[in-house]
């Protein structure tokens, strides 16, 4: 497929219900389908989903390919795939139960080519459908960001260390390809990993808040779903990043940067995760963590990210490394803890 402006990146798992409507606001976009490669993926659906895919292949055969896996490989696999067909010198991904904006993807490829950056981001929202959206708060400043710059390279990875998504994002082919940027397979959450090594490659950075992605709230979907042993997969996808960061020479050159990345998605996140879902698992959980924690970044303790402003409940979840707690001191500062942040939140609302 030529002459295409985007490649975007649809993994397809028994969607039958909702890909109608991904497609639909994919082919309205004002960039022109003309101009974009839409790559689906078919996992193993069990439903209708690919006749559908294969409607859509038929109707624009030059603009809509299907690959399709008789074995389901989940979402890191379809990608990773996807990417070896993709001809267009920009790639975007997209949920097939999501929609986007009619102008997300001229806005982004104007700006990564304007900008001449590695990759840029959009706002999103929470929807239950198009009249119910939720939207999320502002990640950071707008505009345009040189990472080559140490001081605003500490301002990116600190705004945007929670943003482990790739569908709120379009970045250089060309960057990928030449950083071995891919997705981790077999595993959920495989979005932690290419992410954060995105994060350390780039060397500039683009930011919209134009809210241009709607992530659908599906209820009944796997990632919803709370009190699910799936959560406790973002350990190992975040400790593969930290490994692979230290067989390639990233960790020499942006150690600070990688550790806090570990330290918040692994821990600080995770940890106040289980509080919340697995109280009968937080001090196993914990242990295993600070094992981990002391094994592969002794120096935890001193990372500047921990005392820049707006970072004081992380410290505080930090400092819970630097005690010796046992399972029933542990169970008492998670109740203190749950009970002064949730008065904290209904104050502040």
């Amino acid at each position: 497929m030529a002459d295409k402006k985007i490649s975007i990146i649809i993994p397809c798992y028994n969607v039958e219900k909702y890909i109608d409507r991904c497609f639909e606001s994919l082919r309205n976009q004002t960039i022109g389908i003309d101009s974009m490669e839409l790559i689906f993926i078919n996992d193993a659906s069990a439903d209708g989903t690919l006749s559908k895919l294969t409607e859509y292949e038929q109707q624009y055969p030059k603009s809509v390919l299907v690959i399709n896996f008789t074995e389901n490989q989940r979402q890191g696999t379809a990608r990773n795939v996807a990417l070896t067909y993709a001809s267009a010198p920009y790639i975007g991904y997209v949920d097939s139960d999501d929609w986007v904006e009619w102008n997300m993807f001229e806005k982004m490829v104007d700006a990564i080519e304007r900008y001449d950056c590695d990759f840029v981001e959009c706002g999103f929202d929470y929807a239950k459908d198009h009249r119910h959206r939720q939207p999320t708060k502002q990640w950071g400043s707008t505009g345009f960001m040189d990472l080559t710059d140490a001081s605003v390279r500490q301002l990116f990875v600190k705004s945007k260390v929670a943003l482990v998504m790739v569908w709120d994002k379009v970045f250089k082919k060309s960057f990928i390809e030449e950083n071995d940027i891919f997705f981790p397979e077999k595993t959920l959450h495989e979005d932690i990993f290419f992410v954060y090594l995105a994060f350390n490659y780039a060397r500039s950075y683009y930011y919209m808040d134009d809210v241009l992605y709607h992530y659908f709230v599906n209820e009944g979907g796997t990632m919803q779903a709370k009190k699910a042993d799936h959560q406790f997969m973002k350990m190992p996808v975040t400790l593969f990043f930290l490994q692979t960061c230290m067989e390639r020479g990233l960790f020499d050159v942006r150690q600070k940067d990688i550790e806090w990345m570990f330290l918040e998605r692994y821990y600080v996140y995770m940890l106040w995760e289980v509080f919340e879902q697995f109280p009968d698992r937080a001090y196993e959980t914990y242990i295993e963590m600070k094992d981990t924690i002391y094994q592969c970044i002794p120096e935890y303790s001193s990372n500047p990210y921990r005392k820049l402003s707006g970072n004081e409940f992380d410290d505080m979840m930090i400092k819970l490394l630097d005690l010796d707690l046992n399972c029933e001191e542990l169970k008492k500062m998670r109740d203190y803890m749950l009970k002064t942040i949730r008065t904290k939140e209904s104050n502040d609302f």
